[in-house]
């Protein structure tokens, strides 16, 4: 895996199964992930064919999820463990559904050992929670805002499929699990790091 950040926006470059809340989501094998900054005012006709725009933009070929935040990526945060990296733009300006601001926290969530089927979706409950808890220890009186999405992907390795890797399997990853607890640590940081340096 190796990521960067490409016209304002962050790519991260690989070989991954992943699952996405995103506007393209879904469940799928992809070699890129994005998050790609646009402005407060953004409001296209299609968000999925801007999404495809700019993957063209990108110079992305082939399979990819991706997200959209009004966060600048100077605010970008990324935690990383042994096993497990996070990265987290944040921003509550729309706390509310009845808010018209623009406003977004996106979660990536990549892991170096495979998950499983029950863990990959899994891991979304335990990224959400981690979020509302963050909001909820900065004093706000909301769990998100309505444009939240969360992207969950493990790194396929060139064995992917050996006896060896299936002991490696992470099989649950609810938040007393060790992996759980690994999100619940990364995404809190990355939200209160990401909303203090935006100054909310």
């Amino acid at each position: 895996m190796r990521y960067y950040i490409k016209d304002n926006t962050l790519v991260i470059e690989g070989d991954f199964e992943a699952v996405s809340t995103g506007l393209n989501g879904g469940r799928e094998r992809v070699k890129y992930l994005f998050n790609k900054q646009v402005p407060r005012t953004f409001n296209p006709p299609s968000p999925q064919e801007f999404i495809k725009e700019n993957a063209l933009r990108l110079g992305i070929e082939g399979a990819y999820f991706g997200l959209l935040t009004a966060v600048n990526m100077e605010y970008l945060q990324v935690i990383e463990d042994d096993y497990l990296t996070a990265f987290v733009t944040a921003g509550v300006s729309n706390g509310s559904e009845f808010r018209a601001k623009i406003g977004t926290i996106n979660i990536i969530l990549i892991s170096k050992v495979k998950l499983s089927e029950t863990a990959l979706l899994g891991a979304i409950i335990t990224a959400t929670e981690a979020k509302g808890l963050a909001l909820l220890e900065k004093g706000y009186d909301f769990l998100g805002t309505n444009t939240d999405a969360v992207i969950i992907a493990y790194e396929i390795g060139p064995e992917s499929g050996s006896e060896s890797e299936k002991k490696q399997e992470i099989l649950y990853a609810g938040s007393s699990t060790e992996f759980g607890k690994k999100i619940t640590e990364a995404v809190i940081k990355g939200v209160k790091a990401g909303l203090e340096l935006r100054g909310e």
